[in-house]
């Protein structure tokens, strides 16, 4: 699966034609796409940025300028191919509620297609990251038991609020197609002798992350089916490829920090694809 992967990425225009041609029958009345999620849904950290986002994030402390959506986010991609119109509500800092308040209103009954990537921000998971990275070592023990702490609370916190976003876009998008997208791996399963991207965290950190990613798409997988909606999930494809892979589909550690442990344009290629596979005519 990978390698039919890869061997599409190195051909992204092809690709891309090829897709396009698939869905010319709808050319005539153009799908109507709405993309909801956080940051990896907005492409931040793939480069190329657009107009400023909605909401959200700061590339710096003194909130002057602000992080904005990329043109090779992935729903700019599967909107090109399936010729629809693409209403990219996503944003950098979103969480489950910000999803439902704010960038689930535009849904309605012409809405044809959703895709909703969202969990990842709703407990710190950023913080305890940055945290991690600046005190592990020495507070290894601290960075493993905030991690293992979030992990709890995708397990045991997180179903509710996504069962209330996934009846709203229901009610909403009565008509439409949705595709619960998960989040891949952003590390690998031991730390990598003579890698720094990944801020030199060992082993057990990595495998505290991985836990709390394995939870976190597990609840997402268990309420998409649970509301009759399609889940991606990205794990399988981008192994081998976490920050310190080869090659690395996702950032390590960054400038802007908020572009750090983020899927890179290969690693938003091939999300694209992924989510082409769920929704293709």
């Amino acid at each position: 699966m990978i390698a039919g992967l890869v061997a599409a990425l190195a051909l992204p225009a092809g690709t891309i034609t090829a897709m396009q041609g698939s869905a010319s029958a709808q050319e005539a009345q153009p799908l109507q796409y709405v993309a909801l999620g956080d940051s990896v849904a907005a492409g931040i950290g793939a480069g190329s940025p657009t107009a400023n986002s909605v909401d959200g994030c700061w590339a710096d402390a003194s909130h002057t300028v602000r992080v904005t959506n990329s043109r090779l986010a992935y729903p700019r991609r599967v909107a090109s191919a399936l010729g629809a119109q693409l209403d990219f509500r996503a944003f950098c800092g979103a969480n489950v509620r910000l999803t439902r308040t704010q960038q689930a209103q535009t849904l309605n009954a012409g809405t044809d297609l959703v895709t909703v990537q969202v969990g990842a921000n709703d407990f710190g998971y950023a913080d305890v990251l940055s945290f991690c990275y600046l005190w592990n070592p020495p507070r290894t023990s601290d960075c493993n038991r905030r991690i293992n702490e979030i992990a709890n609370k995708f397990a045991t916190e997180l179903p509710g609020r996504l069962n209330q976003l996934y009846r709203t876009i229901k009610k909403k998008a009565p008509n439409a197609k949705v595709v619960v997208v998960g989040y891949p791996q952003i590390v690998k399963p031991q730390s990598t002798l003579f890698c720094y991207g990944d801020g030199a965290l060992p082993t057990s950190t990595h495998q505290a992350l991985n836990r709390a990613g394995n939870a976190l798409n597990s609840v997402l997988a268990a309420r998409a089916a649970a509301h009759g909606f399609t889940f991606v999930d990205p794990r399988p494809s981008f192994q081998g490829h976490e920050v310190c892979g080869d090659p690395e589909w996702v950032n390590g550690v960054s400038s802007p920090k908020v572009e750090s442990f983020h899927p890179n344009a290969t690693g938003q290629e091939a999300l694209g694809w992924l989510v082409w596979q769920a929704v293709k005519p």
